[in-house]
């Protein structure tokens, strides 16, 4: 064997490493953080101010997992002036498992979500809602 057939051999392994770290690349799933990130990060000015007025809360909403559910509580004084918002559970590692669900607190200040259409892992929970004055915003994380 001469160095030709060498160099020969050593062109055709490198190319069909190249081919297979290309196909293997192709196959991956990669998701943004969200579909309009770009929209969301030129408007996050508004996001900070949300962040700011759930910190300067002296009683803060609190979600827990209560056997099957999700239970998400809000304290008395803010409940009676929760406008509309909306509960994100986020999937960081599958954007197709992300959920949406409109925040509707019943009587007890409470709502509560089955956790049964969930999958075990890692969840961040964002929660978005709106009073007669003012926006706000907290994310915590759960383990499922």
């Amino acid at each position: 064997m001469n160095w030709g057939h060498k160099i020969t051999i050593s062109f055709i392994l490198f190319a069909a490493l190249v081919i297979t770290m290309v196909i293997i690349s192709m196959q991956q799933n990669v998701n943004l953080v969200a579909p309009n990130y770009y929209e969301e990060e030129l408007a996050y000015q508004d996001q900070i101010d949300r962040i700011k007025n759930y910190e300067a809360l002296s009683l803060k909403p609190s979600i827990n997992k209560k056997g099957t559910q999700f239970q998400l509580s809000f304290p008395t004084e803010l409940a009676g002036e929760v406008k509309n918002g909306e509960i994100h559970f986020f999937r960081p590692s599958d954007a197709a498992l992300d959920k949406k669900i409109i925040l509707k607190l019943d009587t007890n200040n409470m709502q509560r979500i089955s956790t049964a259409s969930f999958r075990k892992g890692l969840w961040k929970v964002k929660l978005r809602w709106q009073s007669e004055k003012k926006e706000y915003y907290s994310e915590s994380s759960l383990i499922l």
